[in-house]
């Protein structure tokens, strides 16, 4: 068996190279194991953090379901079911006329129909008088008598007849709008019915002005994506109008300077003063303000748009009756109570009839 050679005490130990290779190839492999460790120890600590910044917010309370009076529809629905419960209503008292004035017609004519028998039976009465006096000559007197007699009462028939012939027949004619409406394309004039009165709203002045402020709008848009400002009072209301910037897939952070695309994204009409307008019998009295503006529209080119609140459907009617006598059309907006007059570029546009 054999027996490995121990070196003598006094004998030296040799430098190995493969052992220091050994040796450096460890401590790498050492240091590199804690530089890993350490980068997942790290991204873990990271990831957690993130998780704890973006914890859910807390979940609200329950949502009521929605109500029919949420639909921005409803308001719309009710003034048209009110407009169609009116028309109901007149189609009905003039189906009432028409009838009353087929019976008086009716009465009439029986009128006449017995006051012909009666004239016919005065007649045959006459002649057989005149065949008695005829046969005998004794009651000549007599008979002459009962003949003037009946020949008065035949004139008075007959003038009856003659003016119950020559009356004017009662014939009234009836206007109706057919109740089919069509987007506006042409000239609007704006009015507001609030609190039983009518105000103009003079949005064309008031749009002039947003557009002379397009160029400085457009020197803001180049650092900011909104613009919002309100324009000076032009009787008793100013506008509050917003422009937006276009954004687009290359928009990140700050916008850039040039190359973009813009426009008026909404508009709100203000009220400055409470007390405002004209009451119904002012507007349609001569001279008024509101007279003076719809009497010299023509119809062809020019719609008359009404926004309405709930408390001045009355007073629309009235006015809309008066522009339809002008063959003006119409197109009214209603209003819940407290909704501001506004526009964006999502709305519809106004429905003439």
């Amino acid at each position: 068996m054999l027996r490995r050679r121990r070196p003598a005490k006094n004998e030296a130990i040799h430098f190995s190279f493969d052992a220091f290779l050994d040796l450096v190839t460890n401590v790498v492999g050492i240091i590199i194991r804690l530089i890993l460790v350490a980068w997942v120890g790290a991204r873990s600590y990271h990831a957690s953090m993130q998780y704890i910044e973006n914890e859910p917010a807390p979940i609200s309370k329950a949502v009521d379901p929605p109500k029919i009076t949420d639909d921005p529809l409803h308001a719309s629905l009710v003034f048209a079911q009110r407009d169609l419960d009116n028309v109901k209503t007149r189609l009905l008292t003039q189906l009432k006329d028409i009838q009353s004035e087929e019976v008086t017609n009716a009465t009439t004519e029986s009128q006449l129909t017995a006051l012909i028998r009666q004239r016919t039976d005065l007649e045959k009465e006459r002649n057989d008088l005149i065949a008695r006096n005829a046969a005998s000559g004794t009651q000549v007197s007599q008979v002459g008598v009962s003949i003037d007699d009946v020949q008065k009462r035949t004139k008075s028939l007959l003038s009856e007849i003659k003016t119950i012939q020559a009356g004017p027949a009662k014939i009234k004619s009836l206007k109706y709008h057919a109740p089919v409406s069509r987007t506006v394309h042409s000239d609007e004039v704006f009015f507001e019915c609030r609190g039983g009165k009518v105000s103009y709203i003079d949005l064309p002045a008031l749009m002039r002005e947003v557009k002379s402020t397009t160029d400085d709008i457009v020197q803001e848009l180049k650092t900011t994506y909104r613009v919002a400002r309100t324009t000076s009072p032009i009787g008793p209301y100013r506008l509050r109008y917003v422009y937006e910037r276009e954004r687009t897939a290359l928009d990140v952070g700050d916008p850039a300077p040039n190359g973009f695309r813009y426009g008026l994204s909404e508009w709100v009409v203000e009220p400055m003063h409470a007390e405002r307008g004209e009451t119904l019998p002012q507007a349609l009295a001569e001279k008024s303000r509101f007279r003076s503006l719809v009497d010299s529209l023509d119809g062809n080119i020019t719609v008359v748009t009404f926004w309405v609140y709930p408390d001045s459907f009355e007073a629309f009617r009235a006015l809309r009756d008066h522009l339809y006598d002008r063959n003006v059309d119409v197109a009214g907006r209603p209003l819940t109570p407290g909704a501001p007059i506004a526009a964006s570029r999502n709305g519809s546009a106004s429905r003439g009839q």
